[in-house]
């Protein structure tokens, strides 16, 4: 087993324009406590709660208001697309092993005999390629957030 997932985020924003910019993010498996799929008004995205905890200060920007010493943990929020440098949401995805949760699980289960497993994702829709007759269109991660929560 590696030691670290591997994301591709792909994007069109460039480092010099800040914020979620197109790279690799690495997660270190042992971090790793639970990978779940979200979806919301067609936006895919999969929801990586990590180990381990963080201290808030008060007014905390997950909502809530949170006092001081007030301890939280860590979530990473992957964006899917359907394209690599912009935000389109995938076709509803009706094949389970084809949602954004189960490439991660995979990634984490591969035995690519280094340090490093690339978590890719499969197609959406209904997964059947274009080849086969279908329209189903490869996925991309599109975003990678870290969050603090003091909700975990």
């Amino acid at each position: 087993m590696a030691k670290f997932i591997k994301f591709k985020i792909s994007n069109a924003t460039t480092l010099a324009a800040g914020g979620d910019y197109a790279r690799d993010v690495l997660v270190n498996v042992d971090d790793i406590e639970n990978v779940a799929d979200a979806v919301n008004g067609g936006v895919y995205t999969a929801i990586v709660t990590l180990k381990g905890i963080v201290g808030l200060g008060a007014g905390h920007a997950d909502g809530a208001t949170v006092p001081p010493d007030t301890i939280g943990g860590r979530i990473l929020t992957l964006r899917v697309s359907t394209s690599a440098v912009a935000a389109v949401n995938p076709t509803a995805i009706t094949v389970s092993r084809n949602m954004p949760s189960q490439a991660i699980v995979r990634a984490l289960t591969a035995n690519p005999g280094g340090i490093s497993s690339l978590c890719s994702l499969s197609v959406d829709g209904n997964g059947v390629v274009a080849a086969q007759g279908g329209t189903a269109a490869q996925m991309f991660w599109s975003s990678a957030v870290f969050a603090s929560d003091s909700t975990l």
